[in-house]
């Protein structure tokens, strides 16, 4: 009898030790479904990440290489830099230092730059590299000044190219697509407009002189505004 109890205390023994180590196994190895979850989570990871970078790249793609414009005061030239390569010398008359339109597609200069010069604006295209007269000079004309309204207009003062008296003019509004001339303001014969000064909330703020005696030696300071506003 005593024989038999140690037989079976001994054969509860081993049982218990076999659940116990199948309870360890059972815990320590992943079921299927978990496996499969961790699986499609990293799978669903990589694909997140290969779109993000292609999106990347298609960004960076569509950024356009640009040409760059700028005036060397070593040379004193007008220098058009192409995305890879050397640069090109565009004006070497004492040129006026290049202005880029809002978007950056444009750039416009004065060439030659100077008193009683027969001076010509030129109108670059940022895209392509190719140049062109926007607005000419002629025996009773000339552009003096210029400053971009928006990305298709520039506003140019255009006055008389010779004398003392005449140092300024009036004021154009020159559509660079269709080369389409339109007078914004015109003065009298004591007023001489100078200086394009800034755009601000649509109104240009211009300044120059005014003659205050009749034969044009005396004159003052002068400063006018204008609005741009559905003109």
């Amino acid at each position: 009898m005593k024989k038999y109890l140690m037989f079976l205390l001994l054969l509860m023994t081993l049982i218990v030790g076999a659940c116990s180590n199948t309870e360890e196994s059972t815990s320590e190895t992943p079921t299927d479904t978990e496996s499969t979850e961790k699986q499609n989570t990293l799978t669903t990871e990589k694909e997140s990440e290969e779109r993000v970078s292609q999106k990347d790249k298609e960004e960076t793609n569509e950024v356009p290489d640009f040409y760059d414009i700028q005036l060397n005061t070593e040379t004193n030239t007008i220098e058009l830099l192409p995305p890879n390569g050397e640069p090109v010398i565009l004006a070497e008359s004492n040129p006026s230092e290049p202005l880029k339109s809002p978007n950056g597609e444009m750039a416009a200069y004065i060439s030659p730059y100077g008193w009683e010069e027969l001076s010509d604006l030129y109108l670059v295209d940022l895209q392509d590299g190719s140049q062109s007269i926007l607005v000419t000079n002629d025996s009773e004309s000339k552009p003096k000044e210029f400053i971009w309204q928006d990305d298709d207009h520039v506003l140019v003062i255009i006055g008389y190219p010779h004398g003392t008296v005449n140092v300024g003019g009036d004021i154009y509004r020159i559509n660079i697509e269709t080369n389409e001339k339109e007078e914004i303001v015109s003065t009298d014969d004591k007023v001489e407009i100078t200086d394009l000064e800034r755009i601000e909330d649509g109104v240009l703020y211009y300044s120059g002189i005014q003659y205050t005696d009749e034969q044009w030696n005396e004159h003052q300071d002068y400063s006018n505004q204008v609005s741009l506003k559905n003109d």
